[in-house]
């Protein structure tokens, strides 16, 4: 979808905003994935980071990029990597490509030098054709992290991110513009791309609904391709809105593995301290610590109210927080509970202390939350 911007624009804060959750994310994600890749054992293996959409590699503020954002992340790491990163880049916009090869030449020669650089490579063409090709080339692509970071909504098909998902250890984090695609609602020419984004045709029935309901709508089924048809396990959303809180887009990152939600929820939480996982041009970022909402009090609350009467181990009780609350933090809440008596702990290691809830002892200690309504 062409975007109607130049070959270098400024960027808004809901940009920024996006490139600080990547960024946080990727610097956790790389000795995690360094480390149990190099515990699997195999010669010659590597992370590697696509980003499918990699613009020019800055904005008009002299602001860098998300290719260059990522490469001086692995550069600048504070913890060692044993296994190095490749990198694939992928611009379609002849100009933009241009001034993207500039940028990225000086990391190739800083790659030479740098054991955590394994490769550098720079795509010029269309995101979904180059990756299919490369999917189709390549034995084994994970651990890997996409960046399908699209303007519009018809750049990136379900398939695609169902053919990703399908290897091993490998996350995508993508987009979905709501903004363009409610404008292009009532064109009929448009409904090929909604579906092929979609994978189907679930979509058509927000025709039905009013306007009001039409993108939490948009939004929810989504989601359900996303695990449906493109087969991913785990599926989180954050919200962009502009200088009138109006939305404009959601990010979505999928994965097969609990960590990269916890790690990725964490990532989230540092752009919206609220827990409502959203960001607006409009918001104040100096103003956002007087919003804090979500909080330990409100998960053991939610814990009771979800949970009450039931028998699970730690980690389906982290599981369920990871997926099914705002909170990526649950220990203090499951403390909480048990000082007040609302939650017993069963086959715990011995000399456990109270209100401790080891990572060790995740799969074999059992918690038994009361059945009371309220926290």
């Amino acid at each position: 979808m062409a975007d109607g911007l130049p070959t270098i624009w400024e960027g808004a804060p809901h940009t920024f905003a996006k490139h600080q959750i990547l960024k946080t994310y990727f610097k956790a994600w790389m000795p995690i994935l360094s480390k149990f890749t190099n515990n699997l054992g195999q010669s010659g293996h590597r992370l590697l980071f696509v980003d499918g959409f990699a613009g020019p590699g800055s904005y008009a503020g002299g602001e860098d990029g998300s290719p260059i954002l990522a490469l001086e992340s692995v550069l600048t790491h504070s913890r060692e990597l044993p296994v190095p990163v490749s990198f694939l880049f992928i611009e379609q916009d002849d100009e933009r490509f241009s001034e993207l090869n500039n940028a990225i030449n000086n990391y190739k020669n800083k790659a030479k030098t740098s054991s955590r650089i394994k490769s550098i490579s720079v795509k010029h063409g269309d995101c979904e054709t180059i990756l299919n090709m490369y999917l189709d080339n390549v034995k084994k692509v994970g651990p890997a992290l996409f960046f399908l970071d699209q303007f519009g909504f018809s750049d990136v098909s379900m398939d695609l991110i169902k053919r990703i998902m399908s290897q091993p250890f490998c996350e995508v984090f993508s987009y979905l513009n709501w903004n363009h695609m409610n404008r292009f609602l009532s064109d009929k020419t448009k409904w090929p791309s909604i579906t092929k984004a979609y994978g189907g045709e679930e979509w058509r029935k927000v025709f039905s609904l009013e306007n009001r309901g039409r993108a939490d709508f948009m939004l929810n089924t989504y989601k359900t391709a996303l695990e449906k048809r493109a087969g991913s396990k785990y599926i989180w959303h954050f919200a962009m809105c502009d200088r009138s809180d109006k939305l404009l887009y959601w990010l979505f990152f999928c994965t097969n593995n609990l960590r990269g939600v916890e790690e990725m929820k964490r990532a989230m939480w540092k752009v919206d301290v609220t827990g409502g996982f959203r960001f607006s041009d409009k918001d104040n970022p100096s103003q956002l610590n007087l919003f804090v909402n979500y909080n330990s009090s409100l998960l053991a609350n939610d814990l009771i109210s979800s949970l009450g009467g039931n028998t699970l181990t730690v980690f389906q009780v982290k599981e369920f927080v990871l997926t099914e609350t705002p909170a990526y933090l649950y220990k203090k809440a499951l403390k909480m509970l048990e000082d007040k008596d609302l939650l017993r702990v069963s086959e715990a290691p011995l000399g456990r202390r109270k209100g401790t809830f080891s990572d060790d002892y995740m799969h074999q200690m059992k918690l038994t939350f009361s059945s009371s309504l309220h926290f």
